[in-house]
């Protein structure tokens, strides 16, 4: 009996894990042997609206839900914010999941400008981060996360991405998301989940 009961467990247990789903790590390069070669996003003189550095430690072990934004965005930054905020609401008491929000627009998106900005969401300054840094960097940055941004040529705006990027604790992108639908935001809060669940 004691047999047939662990057998039924082992069973129960398996089908479990069968249904905690893989993300494929998006993060990635062809090197010149046509061979994948996987890459962790890296942080380099960023600042966050507290002014405090964001390094390695800052992230460490982190699910990261990440994206790149404006303050002064007129057109799909509000509402990328508004889904912003219900994720980070949803997992408010979780302590492994953080967001970081990068400004492209540095030279307007000061600390103190950050700082209200990120006051205005209601959110703790621990559980979302918003950061800056330069121009030259954030664009560096960007490129790891295999997007980019540049001004309009009137001068009114930036063209930038409305996707949201996940990244695991090991800071490997596991998945992009369009902020603007909402089945893709369902999904993202999913994925999480399934983060969590593999690194529990």
């Amino acid at each position: 009996m004691k047999q047939l009961l662990f057998v039924l467990l082992t069973i129960v247990l398996m089908g479990c894990q069968s249904n905690v789903e893989e993300l494929p790590i998006l993060s990635y390069k062809i090197n010149s042997e046509g061979e994948k070669e996987t890459y962790s996003i890296k942080y380099s003189n960023f600042k966050d609206q507290d002014g405090l550095h964001v390094s390695a430690e800052t992230i460490q072990n982190k699910i990261i839900v990440a994206n790149f934004f404006f303050t002064r965005c007129p057109s799909i930054c509000p509402p990328m914010r508004t889904e912003l905020i219900k994720v980070a609401e949803e997992f408010i008491t979780n302590d492994t999941v953080l967001l970081i929000s990068h400004t492209i627009d540095p030279k307007n998106d000061t600390i103190e400008v950050l700082k209200n900005y990120s006051e205005a969401t209601a959110i703790p300054n621990h559980k979302w981060l918003f950061v800056t840094s330069s121009e030259e960097n954030t664009k560096h940055l960007a490129a790891q996360f295999m997007t980019n941004f540049k001004p309009n040529e009137d001068g009114t705006d930036f063209y930038h991405s409305s996707y949201i990027a996940l990244l695991d604790h090991n800071q490997n992108i596991r998945g992009f998301y369009n902020s603007l639908i909402p089945e893709e935001v369902t999904r993202l809060k999913k994925d999480i989940k399934t983060l969590l669940t593999s690194i529990n």
